[in-house]
């Protein structure tokens, strides 16, 4: 039978791990994530780094730190970020978007399956998206709790049932994310679009009027027609096959473990409980 090279193995190496076997087999769902992170590095020349939250896990202010810890384990100015996450609150979403763009020069976003509302303010923020068959972004419009339910502030801020300082700070939210919004595509990967082609790609994301729905999908296709700098990965690429299966591995092993959000790169690791 003919042998295997190290490449058309999983886990890809044959060293013996360093770590005493029982600790090793009782990680072992994270050192194999780790050993995906190194195959993805080496096929695109860059740090990788995952931050992955579960659908009723929202960003919040205590993500900047872990991502700050996990991506000080690198000296390179340049990395792609692997983002899954239903968006959260502005305030976080700014400060991680300080935090990578203090470390590197240069980033892209790679976004396996979603990344919406202050996830894809996080995108905005970046060089370049990654994006795949089933990969989505979201409306930016920001929204309140209302009974239980999700309103727009745009909508609050005109309805004269609210009260009249209640009608303010929904604009100001609204006013708030319209601007760092604006402000990240200017400075990044919009730099090179009239002011016009930006002010109609904010309108579309920000307005409620633009997709009438904070939840609606924001694909590949759409993501280039609003001016965006989408990179698009077929299934079968190669990266993009081996960015889909950590991506299960993640969703799989958050599940089983009860985990809430992980945030990851080939050294360091984070799991927070949910």
């Amino acid at each position: 039978m003919t042998s295997l090279s190290k490449l058309e193995r999983f886990p890809r190496t044959s060293k013996i791990p360093t770590q005493s076997p029982k600790y090793w087999a009782k990680e072992k769902d994270r050192y194999l994530r780790q050993l995906l992170i190194a195959d993805i590095e080496e096929l695109t020349g860059r740090p990788l780094f995952v931050y992955f939250s579960q659908l009723d896990q929202e960003i919040n202010h205590t993500d900047p730190d872990d991502i700050a810890e996990i991506i000080s384990a690198t000296d390179s100015d340049e990395a792609d970020i692997f983002i899954q996450t239903p968006g959260g609150l502005v305030d976080a979403c700014e400060k991680i978007v300080n935090v990578l763009r203090k470390k590197f020069r240069q980033y892209r976003v790679v976004v396996p399956s979603w990344a919406k509302s202050a996830g894809t303010v996080i995108a905005l923020s970046s060089n370049e998206i990654v994006l795949g068959i089933n990969s989505e972004l979201g409306p930016i419009d920001p929204q309140w709790n209302i009974g239980g339910n999700p309103v727009p502030c745009e909508l609050i801020a005109k309805d004269s049932a609210f009260p009249e300082h209640i009608r303010q700070m929904a604009q100001l939210a609204s006013d708030r994310m319209e601007k760092m919004a604006t402000d990240l595509l200017q400075n990044g990967m919009m730099s090179g679009k009239t002011a016009d082609e930006i002010s109609l790609a904010i309108a579309k994301l920000s307005k409620s009027s633009g997709y009438m729905s904070h939840g609606a999908v924001i694909d590949s296709n759409e993501a280039n027609d609003l001016g965006l700098n989408v990179k698009y990965l077929s299934p079968d690429d190669a990266i993009w096959s081996r960015v889909w299966l950590l991506y299960c591995m993640y969703d799989y092993d958050c599940k089983a473990k009860q985990l809430g959000k992980i945030f990851e790169g080939v050294k360091y690791s984070i799991g927070r409980p949910i």
